[in-house]
């Protein structure tokens, strides 16, 4: 955005959102509000990629899978981050629209669309490698199943539907597939064929980082995580995804019954590997909001009947509970630690911090005609998120964990474990402390039935929450400034 290139680095992820979130800048400007422009856009439409796949699941099913995505906490707040997970989490919804119409009724321009799609998701972020498992897993399975059966049924070995239809796309949609692909994924990688090693890394450098962090195990959550994520904020999809997961089953198609793996194997596969996050939650839930879109369709379908009635009842209820859950958590407690979709979340001070800082800005500038000097403090990661909010502040960022001497500054940010060593270096300066970072890491062992009702009604942690603080430390003069101002 501002001419100095991008170079592909697999430890951000791929390109793609630094492609997208660097247009808005240049379309809207920079601001807050516009980083959370295209994951919101993101977010958005897949909340209308279902009616792409009315016909093949059915109309009722395809509008309740989007109120289910719309009203979700997980996708809602997730579709306000500045991550990675809901850009792939769209392409992803692609490629299943793709695929499901493809098994429903082939057609030429499936193949540049499914691969296309797919070279844009492994150039969004490297679980891609997960969704083509999965995918690939079903299909083999699906194929050697198919082909047994034509077999057995007196045909050939590729007598069964899955390869017949690919057969008939005939040899140039594929070839187009191809070439949709490698075009795509040298543009994105190369960063439209300006940095050539990017290719390199996003073909060995993405995997090789991503098994990397596999021992690490950031986050340290244990296994069954996701299984406690998902009931406590998504009651509606896990109901109806439920009757949804049993309709298939009773009556299964190839359709329905990879809807139904891709559930089984996402929750199985995220939660086999070592890093579990509340942003992957939103990668299982997919193929079961979709499934509760069947499910509820065959609910309304026999209505009538009592207990029916008493089961819509109940996922009303739970419908709009999830939806008041998804409003808070949003727009009002985003950076509550007690909330079990936070994991490591700036404060809510570090943007007050940032408005009063940007106002002695303006203030200092009015007075002496000088800008503001800023110093902050980079121990241990500590210089972000300030390299955002003081991007147009002139800002000297230093480790000041050791000795290093430097030139004091009308404004200094310290961090809390600093602080002991730096308050005698700024004697007679003005010091308040704040909250830079919070979280909570539950003591899942120690949550009863009634710590887990307290936390459903008032959100009250079972165990402590923590905190990263820092100290803003100001000269007396800019501190008389600020009060008489």
């Amino acid at each position: 955005m501002t001419g100095h290139g991008y170079q592909y680095n697999p430890i951000f992820h791929g390109p793609v959102q630094f492609y997208l979130i660097s247009l808005m800048y240049l379309l809207f400007g920079i601001t807050d509000a516009v980083v959370r422009v295209a994951p919101v856009l993101m977010g958005t439409i897949a909340v209308f990629l279902p009616f792409f796949l009315r016909r093949q699941l059915g109309r009722g099913a395809a509008l309740v899978c989007s109120v289910l995505l719309c009203l979700s906490p997980s996708y809602l707040y997730f579709s306000r981050f500045a991550r990675e997970d809901i850009y792939v989490l769209c392409v992803t919804f692609g490629i299943v629209v793709v695929l499901i119409r493809f098994l429903a009724e082939p057609r030429r321009w499936h193949p540049a669309a499914f691969l296309g799609l797919l070279a844009v998701s492994f150039a969004t972020k490297e679980t891609t490698y997960i969704t083509v498992f999965i995918l690939g897993l079903f299909l083999a399975g699906a194929i050697g199943f198919q082909s047994l059966r034509a077999r057995l049924a007196g045909g050939g070995w590729l007598g069964g539907e899955i390869v017949r239809g690919a057969a008939a796309l005939g040899r140039d949609a594929w070839a187009w597939g191809a070439s949709t692909f490698l075009l795509v994924y040298t543009l994105l990688f190369s960063t439209f064929f300006t940095n050539p090693g990017g290719l390199k890394e996003g073909i060995v450098g993405s995997i090789r980082y991503w098994l990397s962090q596999q021992p690490v195990n950031r986050g340290g959550s244990p296994w069954f995580y996701y299984l406690i994520l998902m009931p406590a904020y998504e009651w509606p999809i896990l109901l109806l995804g439920l009757v949804g997961v049993v309709v298939a089953l009773r009556r299964p198609t190839t359709i329905r019954l990879y809807l139904v793996w891709m559930a089984f194997a996402s929750i199985v596969v995220f939660s086999w590997a070592s890093e579990r996050m509340p942003w992957l939650v939103i990668h299982p839930l997919l193929p079961l909001a979709l499934l509760a879109g069947i499910g509820a369709q065959t609910l309304w379908s026999v209505r009538r009947r009592l207990p029916v009635k008493l089961a819509l009842v109940v996922v009303g209820a739970a419908g709009i509970a999830s939806a008041y859950f998804a409003v808070e958590v949003t727009y009002f407690r985003a950076a509550d630690p007690r909330e079990l979709l936070v994991q490591v979340q700036t404060a809510n001070d570090v943007p007050v911090i940032r408005d009063e800082l940007m106002r002695l800005e303006a203030l200092s500038e009015r007075a002496t005609g000088r800008p503001l000097g800023v110093q902050v403090d980079s121990w241990g990661g500590t210089g972000w998120p300030w390299s955002w909010y003081l991007r147009d502040v002139p800002v000297n960022f230093y480790d000041m964990s050791g000795t290093l001497a430097f030139p004091p500054a009308q404004a200094v940010l310290v961090a809390d474990p600093d602080h002991d060593t730096m308050a005698p270096r700024l004697k007679g300066y003005v010091a308040h402390r704040f909250h830079l970072r919070v979280w909570w890491v539950p003591d899942w062992g120690a949550a009863g039935p009634g710590d887990w009702l307290r936390w459903i009604v008032h959100r009250t942690a079972w165990s402590s929450t923590a905190t990263m603080d820092e100290w803003i430390y100001l000269k007396p003069n800019l501190a008389r400034l600020a009060a008489r101002n």
